[in-house]
């Protein structure tokens, strides 16, 4: 779906920070580097195992769950993410829906979810009521100072809720093979804006709707199992954490979300 950059021979680009957005502390940082490479990469490998179950079902993707991983465990381990019991214990539950799920039934319910007249969107712009060009030339920023591009064969926009994971993903693949300190020190910033400026503004509250709006478990499922495993990713890396969107004065907050807005 993406072309991953190899690690940088030279520094990216530097972020540009916005009032609101602020590097890490020396602190958090000098935290961070402790953390073993394998930590790292086994969280990029997470996510992008939920950005796989996140596609538009299919045959391979039901096969892929249906088989026994027993590596996952192992995967779980490494990732040193919090309640690892309970997010292997959410993963099962989405492999035997998986085994059992209907696949013309698992398709009518992504595409109502996720297509066409979509029932929650499942890309930024569509999800947030803001200026939607800002928000992709926001993101656009981000990717090509990392190098990051969509193939092209991918179908999905910038914004997507996969290709926003699998850059964070990379991000995190990069911080466990970069060893200069600044380079590190910048994608590390780069990793915590991103995460709090575009992910950390919809996440949450897609994966709180999203159980409410489908009719099938599985994506239930999913939705906890984003959620759990992306804070605490924000956790484990000292990254910042956005706050509750429902705890924003409704002045700021207004109506900036479209999800569940449209008849069901």
């Amino acid at each position: 779906m993406t072309q991953m950059p190899p690690p940088p021979l030279s520094k990216p680009q530097p972020i540009k920070w916005f009032p609101d957005r602020k590097p890490s502390s020396q602190q958090a940082f000098e935290t961070f580097q402790k953390l073993d490479n394998v930590t790292l990469l086994a969280q990029a490998d997470l996510l992008l195992l939920i950005a796989q179950i996140l596609a538009p079902p299919s045959t391979e993707i039901q096969s892929v769950l249906e088989q026994e991983m027993t590596d996952i465990p192992e995967l779980f381990k490494h990732s040193g993410l919090p309640e690892q019991e309970n997010i292997a214990t959410v993963f099962q539950d989405i492999r035997q829906q998986a085994q059992t799920l209907n696949l013309d039934i698992w398709v009518a319910e992504y595409n109502r979810l996720f297509e066409g007249n979509v029932a929650c969107p499942i890309n930024e712009s569509g999800f947030i009521r803001r200026d939607k060009g800002a928000i992709l030339a926001d993101i656009a920023g981000f990717y090509r100072a990392f190098g990051f591009e969509l193939s092209n064969e991918a179908s999905e926009k910038a914004d997507h809720l996969i290709v926003e994971l699998e850059f964070m993903a990379m991000l995190l693949v990069l911080l466990a093979q970069v060893s200069d300190e600044e380079i590190k020190r910048t994608t590390h910033d780069a990793l915590g804006a991103f995460s709090f400026d575009h992910l950390g503004e919809w996440l949450p509250a897609f994966c709180e709707r999203l159980p409410v709006i489908t009719t099938l478990p599985i994506y239930q499922q999913i939705a906890a199992l984003l959620h759990q495993t992306w804070t605490g990713i924000l956790a484990i890396n000292h990254l910042p954490i956005p706050e509750n969107i429902e705890n924003l004065p409704e002045e700021e907050m207004g109506t900036p979300y479209e999800c569940d807005m449209v008849e069901r």
